[in-house]
């Protein structure tokens, strides 16, 4: 499928002090996805931000990131298609992948270096981030 079949993605990369790559928020949900955005630039990480699977996938094909924390369950792509698909991509099968979810799954393959069980804790997601994301 073309590009320009694609949803655009829900925001544009958000510009901090820091010069590492941006972290990848993707989350369905508004409220989450901002909060996390905010919290994550607080700390002083830049963020880019995608409502859906497929918002992600349109994303990442014009940015390089260090770091995904993926929502499990969404419209269009789930957090396990979404991790399939970029696994395959060899732009992005490197990228540490963390899953959010309030039910997560039993199996989640090797796709993801960490499971983030919702509600959260902040300091338990900056922590696992600041172990797989951007130095």
């Amino acid at each position: 499928m073309s590009s320009e079949h694609q949803p655009a993605p829900s925001a544009a990369a958000m510009t901090t002090p820091s010069s590492a790559l941006p972290i990848l928020v993707v989350d369905d949900e508004p409220v989450i996805l901002e909060m996390l955005r905010d919290v994550l630039m607080d700390e002083g990480f830049r963020v880019v931000t995608a409502n859906n699977g497929a918002a992600a996938l349109y994303l990442l094909q014009r940015t390089t990131v260090a770091l995904a924390l993926i929502d499990y369950m969404m419209p269009t792509l789930s957090g396990i298609e979404l991790a399939n698909h970029m696994r395959q991509d060899p732009r992005t099968a490197g990228i540490p992948l963390l899953l959010m979810s309030a039910a997560p799954p039993a199996d989640t393959g090797t796709h993801f270096a960490g499971v983030i069980a919702k509600p959260f804790e902040i300091d338990s997601l900056l922590r696992l981030v600041r172990q797989f994301g951007p130095s």
